[in-house]
């Protein structure tokens, strides 16, 4: 089986690659953004949890702006050197200025979420299996979060992205939904009784 660390440079390159023909990236990523916000999930939450994307990720500014439209609460991770991330409410996208790892983060200014029910959060990946679990950047951030997290969860990925099976450990925590520019695709062997609340 191939490797994480093997997995992750071959991803992130054809990220790359993507990401020099914007207009054709542009196009995708909407699609996927359209696709996660007609989820039922979506439209019946009170807040999104939700990543800010680097040139080389899916974009989600169109996310973001559609939940503010919607009248949802908009919460942005911010990271710390234990390891750990939290998230903070914005009202506008002025609320967020280019912080560590070069990603925008919430100013100093803005609210920490304390209640994460009715959340769906939006877990950035660059690859995902078709069992939910997702390969991120190796930090673990997200991993951790989910450990402790009841919501609902969403990985981006492109659709090509999917591959069978990932390598796992003990610390993977797979997502409740994957979407993607041609479907969307919910792990429901595993996760119907944590989706009822949301339909």
């Amino acid at each position: 089986m191939t490797t994480k660390p093997a997995l992750r440079i071959y991803y992130l390159d054809k990220r790359k690659i993507l990401s020099e023909n914007n207009n054709h990236k542009e196009f995708i990523d909407l699609e996927i953004e359209s696709r996660f916000l007609m989820m039922r999930e979506y439209r019946a939450c009170d807040t999104v949890l939700l990543y800010m994307a680097r040139p080389f990720e899916i974009s989600t500014d169109g996310i973001l702006y559609a939940a503010l439209a919607n009248g949802k609460r908009v919460a942005i991770p911010r990271w710390y050197d234990d390891g750990s991330m939290q998230f903070f409410y914005v009202e506008t996208a002025a609320d967020l200025s280019v912080g560590r790892f070069g990603i925008r983060e919430p100013a100093p200014s803005c609210d920490r979420v304390s209640d994460y029910r009715r959340c769906v959060c939006v877990c950035p990946a660059l690859c995902c299996d078709m069992t939910g679990r997702r390969l991120g950047f190796g930090g673990g951030y997200y991993d951790r979060f989910l450990c402790g997290f009841d919501g609902f969860s969403v990985s981006l990925c492109y659709a090509d992205s999917v591959i069978p099976t990932l390598p796992a450990d003990e610390y993977d925590r797979p997502t409740d939904a994957v979407v993607t520019n041609h479907y969307t695709r919910y792990q429901k062997e595993n996760h119907d009784e944590r989706r009822k609340e949301y339909l």
